[in-house]
């Protein structure tokens, strides 16, 4: 396994959690929103010690209902579906229920908009304008920001090694946190959360969230691709 851009501590930690090995086998979820198709494959295909398999949704949900996406070590969200429906909240249950390690990916964050227990599982919410809504909670969004990403814990698995960085991408802001989320990754920029990326756990899961990854100029960002190859590792080991 060559992993060349990663410092020595970086190689140990990887090293020590897939065993050299035994590739790390993700499924990654997606639909309902479009992105930039032929670059995120790229990016996932381009990770070292890990193989993706993908669905769109209905049938990525269908996979899952089914079981068929139980021997996967992660779960990968690149998913944007506001409007699951409520029984859809059995599978996600069932999941943190068996400990499946889940990582949700930036507009994974507006899905599921009517279950409060997926604000609960994840660890935050994109808030949409709606009927009861308050218009104060409302979330937002900025296309094609500049972004100073400060590493919170440079000694977490995930973030080890790597140093403040900078970022082109889309900013959520006035999102809606839980409490006892671990921060990660912070910002200062005014069109996003304060907060971009955490972990979390749910029932028996370890949950990651990073807000980051809207496009390719994100994709491209050798400190993305790090902490996608850090972060599906860590969780694998979970």
């Amino acid at each position: 396994m060559k992993i060349s851009f990663l410092p020595p501590i970086g190689v140990i930690l990887l090293a020590s959690f897939m065993g050299c090995t035994k590739p790390v086998n993700v499924f990654v979820l997606l639909g309902g929103h479009g992105f930039d198709t032929t670059e995120f494959f790229d990016l996932f295909h381009s990770l070292e010690g890990i193989e993706m398999d993908s669905a769109y949704y209905p049938e990525a949900m269908e996979m899952m209902r089914n079981g068929q996406t139980d021997a996967y070590d992660v779960l990968v969200f690149y998913d944007y579906m506001p409007g699951l429906p409520g029984h859809d909240s059995t599978v996600f249950l069932n999941l943190t229920a068996e400990g499946k390690p889940l990582l949700f990916l930036h507009h994974a964050l507006c899905s599921f908009q009517q279950w409060d227990g997926y604000m609960t599982m994840l660890g935050g919410k994109y808030v949409m304008p709606g009927p009861g809504v308050d218009p104060e909670a409302v979330s937002d969004y900025r296309h094609d920001i500049d972004m100073e990403i400060e590493v919170v814990d440079k000694g977490h698995p995930l973030t080890l090694g790597m140093e403040d960085f900078s970022i082109h991408d889309e900013g959520y802001s006035n999102i809606s946190l839980t409490e006892g989320i671990t921060p990660l990754l912070k910002t200062d920029h005014p069109d996003a959360s304060p907060l971009v990326g955490w972990t979390t756990t749910s029932n028996r899961s370890t949950v990651l969230y990073l807000m980051l990854g809207h496009d390719k100029l994100a994709y491209e960002n050798p400190s993305y691709k790090r902490l996608l190859e850090q972060g599906i590792v860590w969780l694998a080991d979970q």
